[in-house]
């Protein structure tokens, strides 16, 4: 008999409402399959939460259930929304897939559900998503503030937006550092949220920290994935988006959403927060000014990694040739005929090795100091377009990822870890035969958790195999450089390699350290971790709160401050109208 999405859908969610309505965890909890997933976004908390297992839920609802107020449950008719059927891979089954609507205590909620039969035959939930959308009477703007000559007639919109700008930036209610994509993001949301903000970035121009990546750089994810918020790239952009021409759209971003953003600006080491007003003393050092604000909260955007990190690696004066780190690499053409290593086997390391050999290196070593996670690129293309489709509304296709809690996501990965040794075999022959290590990260979890929780350990291949298998890229795995030498560097098995140059692609300082002599050791010694996963599957300190009052951290790629960058925003608005 074919299932009838639209019913089974109205079934649980009839039972959801009157669960939600009486209050009653326990019924509540009934909906869900043993190992079901309730992904809560600021409904029952000011926070965002996975909890997996009905135990974990029902003692997680059962004080918030009926202080939530859920009401007005409605199913989502909309085309990508309403309850249809579809094939969920990691279960080898069908699911009902469906969004719909709710009213809480504090505003306009959205949520998704997916439903799998349990043993009786009954569907109930595999994961639930409720996300608190907007505050009531608070409502997320569609159109830029002050620019629409059509609601405002007979004002000077000029005037109006010139004075909006001067208030922004001699009394900003949020200070945002660095103007990298997810700054931009936050701030643009945020501008729609009605949240006064102010953006710093210490670059002479908005995109300049792209722009002195090395030159053959190109993000590694598709465009739609790489989509800011609001904005889509013109029908022509490339797939793979260059370096400088990503630099260039963050500047005109800006300019377009009417973000107010200071360039050459820095803030000061050691700002103080003053619990009893709730507010910031930061100095910024704009140009060659200092510059008072006052902020109620700190959103720093600087870059999920922090500065470059270098190994200590003893005897570096004896070597007569150029070291670096990868950060400073900008370009492999002053490096042809000559011997270059380089250390490390992540994204910028391939990237490096594989420029170098086409420009002309006479020698090209990458040291694999331990395993590494390679995926082919047409593979994390394939699993991206899956993800956002051209066709999808983009805030849709946000919205349903968002609705995968990354802990589930996790699992499903483990387990199909023997599929995607499979399905990389021909890619991976080439790299053993050069040499390479390979994993699929400590858990068999597969690069894109990796992202989720290292932002590192792998590298997406778009070439470089075949370098490798033929020889032009030479491999040196399982070992660490030990001392630098005269004519290159020696290693921890005791090998050495003569070398003319050396290029540490060995990462960045975690962003929380990096941060510790900016912040002072007061404020950071509040922060936990920052990024990576914790024990529920969610990001760590990132749009969530910090531990410290009034600081936040916006981390994680273009789709992270995209899609959180409003549930950052809600919980900063929220405090702001004493909800919170």
């Amino acid at each position: 008999m074919a299932l009838n999405p639209h019913l089974i859908a109205s079934t649980w969610l009839n039972a959801f409402a009157s669960a939600t309505r009486n209050g009653d965890a326990g019924a509540f909890t009934e909906l869900f399959l043993p190992k079901g997933w309730l992904r809560d976004l600021l409904v029952f908390t000011w926070d965002t939460r996975s909890l997996e297992g009905r135990n974990k839920i029902e003692s997680y609802v059962s004080n918030a259930l009926a202080d939530a107020q859920i009401t007005d449950v409605q199913l989502d008719e909309r085309k990508l929304l309403a309850p249809q059927t579809a094939f969920l891979p990691p279960v080898s089954g069908i699911d009902i897939e469906f969004g719909f609507t709710f009213e809480c205590r504090n505003g306009h909620g959205r949520a998704h559900a997916r439903l799998l039969p349990d043993h009786d035959g009954t569907f109930k939930a595999l994961t639930v998503l409720l996300m608190l959308y907007d505050l009531r009477g608070h409502e997320e703007e569609s159109v830029l503030t002050l620019r629409d000559d059509g609601a405002a007639p007979g004002h000077d919109l000029l005037k109006d937006f010139e004075d909006w700008v001067h208030s922004v930036e001699t009394n900003p209610h949020v200070l945002i550092v660095g103007a990298g994509q997810n700054g931009l993001q936050v701030a643009a949301r945020f501008k729609a949220m009605q949240i006064p903000t102010l953006v710093i970035e210490r670059h002479p121009r908005i995109g300049d920290v792209w722009r002195k990546r090395y030159p053959t750089l190109a993000l590694h994810t598709i465009k739609r994935q790489n989509t800011l918020l609001y904005q889509d790239f013109p029908k022509n952009w490339p797939e793979f988006t260059p370096r400088d021409k990503l630099a260039d759209w963050l500047e005109i971003y800006a300019s377009i959403q009417d973000l107010v953003v200071w360039t050459n600006s820095e803030m000061q080491p050691h700002p103080t927060y003053d619990s009893a007003t709730s507010t910031w003393d930061v100095t910024i050092r704009r140009g060659d000014k200092e510059v008072k604000v006052r902020p109620t909260h700190i959103v720093l955007a600087t870059g999920t990694l922090g500065t470059p990190y270098i190994p200590d690696v003893p005897d570096r004066e004896a070597f007569p040739g150029r070291v670096l780190h990868s950060e400073g690499f900008n370009g492999a053409a002053e490096y042809a005929g000559k011997r270059v290593v380089v250390i490390g086997a992540g994204n910028s390391s391939i990237d490096i090795c594989q420029d170098l050999v086409l420009e002309g290196a006479k020698e090209v070593t990458m040291i694999q100091r331990s395993p590494t996670c390679v995926s082919a690129r047409d593979m994390i293309k394939a699993w991206s377009k899956s993800r956002w489709p051209d066709e999808w509304p983009m805030e849709d296709a946000d919205f349903i990822t968002a609705a995968f809690p990354f802990g589930l996501q996790k699992q499903w990965a483990i387990a199909s870890a023997d599929a995607r040794w499979a399905a990389e075999k021909e890619l991976h022959d080439k790299l053993r035969k050069g040499g390479v290590q390979l994993n699929m990260g400590p858990n068999g979890e597969g690069l894109g958790i990796l992202v989720l929780e290292k932002l590192g350990g792998y590298w997406q291949d778009k070439g470089a195999a075949d370098l490798i298998a033929d020889g032009s890229i030479k491999v040196k795995s399982g070992v660490a450089p030990e001392r630098f030498t005269k004519t290159g560097l020696v290693f921890t098995d005791g090998s050495s390699l003569d070398a003319d140059a050396v290029i540490f692609a060995t990462g960045y300082i975690h962003i929380r350290e990096t941060n510790r002599a900016l912040l002072g050791d007061e404020v950071i010694d509040k922060v936990g971790g920052v990024y990576g996963l914790d024990e529920e599957g969610e990001q760590r300190a990132s749009y969530r709160p910090s531990g410290h009052p009034g600081l936040w951290f916006a981390t994680g790629d273009f789709f992270m401050s995209r899609f959180f960058s409003k549930t950052l925003g809600l919980q900063i608005k929220a405090r702001q109208l004493g909800l919170v």
